[in-house]
């Protein structure tokens, strides 16, 4: 059995679910569990909506509704389907109407309320999706609120990976006893009282891989609008290519340094349970895309992609001689933490220095820093961060790859910063912005 999660891209109109149900073709007779996004910028348009129910008109409410449901209709009707999932389309939307009726009445969106309302989005594509699937394969729609269990964190909520695997094995595994295909919802879920949750942040693959993980499946495959992981941004560098094969931890940090293919915490139970993971290209099926292991590739050396942040700051703190500056040092990292609601992405210290590297342009800071100035020595420079990912750039087999990196980063920028120690899959530096296209151009060949 194969797990496939298509994304937002992959189910966004018509043309895109005739790529989903070509793939399902090439497949045979395989068992595959289909789980869905919603629609390409359906869920930002739904919690949007959820927040706006509370103050507009309903004459607004109702007309952006439609706007939603004719979306749907039109896919529907593209693919000639209307007859089966017409009507299915129409009772989603009236119990959207409803739920944002109940929010303007109560006049006040509460995270439950929000997270009942953003679960449309992948009730309505799977609806379809399901529709013209059935077209041509034994398949049946499922609710994944019937399986995936979770807390009462509304937005982020915890899942109860027993209790899921439980109920996916007693409910979801015997509707393949009759259907080839399963298409069900990813992002969503529900608490004991079966009140709709989401999972936050890359939850459509959490999903996934929890299902996977659950049923026991041979793979997991992400659909999504390209082909694997690069070695580089391709908007960058054009010569960039996709990585065959690649650790858990190699994809972990890309995505830490800003690569936004998938986010690699949300597969760790398939992971966890020995299942690879692919990511293809849902409209070059024949690409044969990233494979993501646990180990990755055993034999790769060096480094094998290179990614950079444009614009990141670095603060550098010393206490003045004389001073307890340690309490007023911590209350600057709270200030600025609050200010981006974030952590630094690196925290580096050099005897009684402390640097912290934020991913945030400097003038954002300067209503922190300037007041506690006279307490602790602080400079502030914005600087780009580039980054070389390897299986394991501390090996003895790697150390010629990364003395090349720091060669490069010297031959384009005489005064860098560099970082090593962040992980032994990194080496990192910090460069001057105007320096970092062309020292992500010099260190792509050397990728291995």
């Amino acid at each position: 059995m194969i797990v496939m999660k298509f994304g937002g891209t992959s189910v966004q109109d018509a043309s895109a679910m005739l790529h989903v149900a070509a793939i399902a073709e090439q497949y045979g007779d395989e068992q595959i569990l289909v789980v869905s996004s919603a629609c390409s910028g359906m869920t930002s348009e739904l919690l949007k909506l959820a927040t706006d129910s509370v103050h507009m008109s309903d004459e607004e409410r109702i007309q952006r509704i439609a706007v939603m449901e004719n979306r749907h209709i039109s896919i529907v009707s593209s693919l000639g389907i209307e007859e089966h999932v017409g009507h299915r389309v129409h009772e989603l939307c009236n119990g959207l109407r409803n739920t944002c009726e109940g929010v303007a009445l109560l006049g006040e969106c509460t995270p439950r309320s929000s997270d009942a309302i953003a679960s449309f989005g992948e009730l309505l594509s799977t609806v379809v999706l399901q529709g013209l699937l059935q077209q041509h394969h034994a398949s049946s729609w499922y609710d994944a609120r019937e399986v995936v269990k979770t807390d009462s964190g509304y937005q982020v909520a915890q899942v109860d990976f027993s209790l899921t695997q439980s109920m996916a094995l007693k409910k979801l595994k015997p509707v393949f006893d009759s259907h080839r295909i399963i298409v069900t919802q990813g992002f969503i879920g529900s608490d004991s009282d079966g009140n709709t949750t989401t999972l936050g942040r890359g939850g459509s693959d959490f999903s996934a891989a929890l299902l996977g993980a659950a049923l026991h499946a041979d793979e997991i495959i992400i659909w999504t609008d390209v082909s694997g992981i690069a070695s580089a941004d391709p908007r960058m560098i054009p010569e960039a290519r996709f990585i065959e094969t690649m650790s858990f931890d190699e994809a972990r940090m890309l995505s830490f340094f800003g690569a936004k293919v998938l986010h690699p915490e949300t597969i760790i139970p398939a992971l966890s349970n020995n299942i690879p993971v692919h990511v293809r290209n849902t409209f070059k099926s024949a690409d044969k895309g990233t494979t993501i292991t646990q180990l990755g590739d055993k034999d790769a050396i060096g480094f094998r992609s290179v990614i950079g942040k444009q614009i990141v700051t670095c603060v550098n703190i010393s206490g003045i001689p004389g001073t307890d500056y340690h309490n007023k040092k911590f209350e600057l990292l709270d200030q600025i933490s609050r200010l981006y609601g974030q952590q630094p992405l690196i925290h580096a210290r050099v005897g009684e220095s402390e640097t912290y590297v934020y991913d945030a342009p400097m003038h954002h800071l300067s209503q922190c820093i300037d007041k506690e100035q006279n307490l602790m020595n602080i400079t502030v420079e914005e600087y780009s961060l580039i980054s070389a990912i390897g299986p394991n750039l501390r090996s003895e087999h790697s150390k010629k790859a990364v003395g090349k990196f720091y060669e490069t980063v010297l031959s384009v920028d005489p005064q860098p910063v560099f970082i090593s120690g962040i992980q032994p899959q990194t080496v990192s530096a910090l460069v001057a912005p105007d320096c970092a296209i062309d020292i992500l151009k010099a260190l792509h060949p050397h990728c291995s």
